[in-house]
C-alpha cells in the first residue's frame, strides 16, 4: 500500500485571477490526484482556479474569502478542515497565510486529537513587512514553509523564520507536447518577425518588478550594434503606457513590439532567437524555465530565484539586476557566441530544467515536505 494515500491535504487559495501561482497549485493538485491522494481545494467561487480543477476531477469547494482579517473565511476553513479530518492545511497565498492561520487556532480549540500540520508556499522574493503583524505572522511557531527557490528562502530568514522551517521546493513547468510547440516559420509570420531580423524577447506583466524599462533602454544599445534585432515584450499591465512613451521617446517604435497578453506564450517561443528576463525581484523565473524548454538562450538578471535556474557557463548568462549596460553587453556576447558553444549551452539548459524544473519535480518535492511534516508531527 502506498503510504501516502493516507494523507488528506486541504489547499488555501484566495486569488481571484489566474497567475503563476493559480497554475502551480493546479498542477500540484492534479498531480496529487494522480497519485491516489485525498484532497479538496478552498477557493473563491467561480475562480479560474476552481473552474479548471472541477474539470480535471479534483474536489474543490468554494469560500468567499475578504482579505487576511477574514473571520468568516477562517470558520469556513476550520470547519471544512474538521469534517475532512485533514493532515495538512496547505495555504498558497499571503491572505490564505493569515486566514488559514486563524482557522488552525480555531480547529485548535475544536479539535480532541493533534491539529492538522499548517503548510506554506511563499513564492515571491518580497522582503518580509516589518509591522508587528506581518512579523508575528510570519514567525508565528505553527507556521511551516515550502520557498519556490533560494532566494525566497533567504528572503524568509532575513524575516526572522528558522531555517529548520523552510524546504526549497522549485515550482514546476510541464513538458510542452510536439503538437502544441508552434513552428518557427508560423510564430514568425504571426509576428511579423523579418527574414533576416534578429528576435529577442522577453515575457511577463508589465510591472515594476519584472524591470522592463532596463531591458528597453538595453535594446537601445543592442540595436545601434545590431540594426537587424527586434525586442518582443509579451504580456500586460499597470505599465503599459509608460513603457510605450518610453519607447517612443527613444524612437524605437519599430524595433520594440508590445502586443499585449498572448496565451500560451509558452508554445510560441520557438519563433524567437534569444530569451532575456530583466526583473529586479523575482521568485523563481518560470518562463525562463520555458524559454529553456524551448531550445532559447538565456540572458537574465540575477534577481531572486533566477540564479537557481541560470547558471553562468552552463545554461546562460547573468547579469546584475537594474543595470541597462550589463545587460545589452551580455545581450551582445549571447548572441555573438560561436555555434558550438551555444548550442551546447542551450542543450544543457534543457536538460537542466527537464530534470530539475518539471510539473512532476515539484509534485514529488512537495510530497517530500509532506511526508516529512506529518513524521515530526507524530514523533513529537
Amino acid at each position: 500500500m502506498n503510504p501516502d494515500k493516507s494523507l488528506k491535504i486541504i489547499h488555501v487559495d484566495d486569488g481571484r485571477e489566474w497567475r503563476g501561482g493559480q497554475h502551480q497549485v493546479a498542477l500540484l493538485a492534479e498531480g496529487l490526484a494522480a497519485r491516489g491522494i485525498a484532497q479538496l481545494v478552498l477557493c473563491p467561487p467561480e475562480s479560474p482556479l476552481g473552474v479548471r480543477l472541477r474539470k480535471s476531477g479534483v474536489d474543490v469547494s468554494d469560500i468567499a474569502f475578504k482579505g487576511e482579517m477574514d473571520r468568516e473565511g477562517a470558520r469556513s476553513i476550520a470547519d471544512v478542515s474538521q469534517r475532512f479530518d485533514a493532515d495538512i492545511i496547505h495555504a498558497h497565498t499571503a491572505h490564505a497565510h493569515a486566514t488559514g492561520l486563524r482557522a488552525l487556532k480555531r480547529v485548535k480549540k475544536m479539535s480532541q486529537g493533534a491539529p492538522p500540520v499548517f503548510l506554506v508556499t511563499r513564492r515571491v522574493d518580497f522582503e518580509v513587512g516589518r509591522n508587528f503583524f506581518s512579523r508575528r505572522k510570519y514567525k508565528h511557531a505553527d507556521v511551516n514553509y515550502i520557498a519556490i527557490s533560494e532566494g525566497v528562502c533567504s528572503v524568509l530568514c532575513a524575516g526572522g523564520v528558522p531555517a529548520d522551517r523552510i524546504d526549497i521546493v522549485h515550482s514546476g513547468v510541464p513538458p510542452i507536447s510536439a503538437d502544441k510547440r508552434r513552428p518557427r516559420s508560423e510564430v514568425r509570420s504571426a509576428f511579423k518577425v523579418g527574414e533576416d531580423e534578429i528576435a529577442i524577447v522577453n515575457v511577463g506583466a508589465l510591472t515594476d518588478h519584472k524591470g522592463q524599462r532596463y531591458l528597453i533602454d538595453a535594446f537601445a544599445s543592442v540595436v545601434n550594434r545590431l540594426p537587424n534585432a527586434g525586442l518582443w515584450i509579451l504580456g500586460d499591465g499597470e505599465l503599459r503606457e509608460t513603457l510605450e512613451s518610453q519607447v517612443a521617446e527613444l524612437g524605437l517604435a519599430d524595433r520594440i513590439r508590445m502586443p499585449g497578453f498572448v496565451p500560451d506564450a509558452r508554445a510560441l517561443l520557438t519563433g524567437f532567437d534569444l530569451y532575456v528576463s530583466s526583473s529586479h525581484m523575482e521568485g523563481l523565473g518560470t518562463s525562463i524555465i520555458d524559454a529553456m524548454l524551448a531550445g532559447l538562450p538565456v540572458v537574465a538578471a540575477a534577481a531572486g530565484g533566477v540564479p537557481d535556474i541560470v547558471v553562468p557557463g552552463s545554461t546562460g548568462r547573468l547579469v546584475p539586476p537594474r543595470s541597462p549596460e550589463a545587460l545589452a553587453a551580455e545581450i551582445f556576447a549571447q548572441l555573438e557566441s560561436p555555434e558550438i558553444p551555444r548550442r551546447a549551452m542551450i542543450e544543457e539548459a534543457r536538460r537542466f530544467v527537464a530534470v530539475n524544473f518539471s510539473d512532476n519535480a515539484m509534485v514529488e518535492g512537495t510530497l517530500r515536505v509532506y511526508r516529512k511534516l506529518i513524521a515530526r508531527l507524530r514523533t513529537a
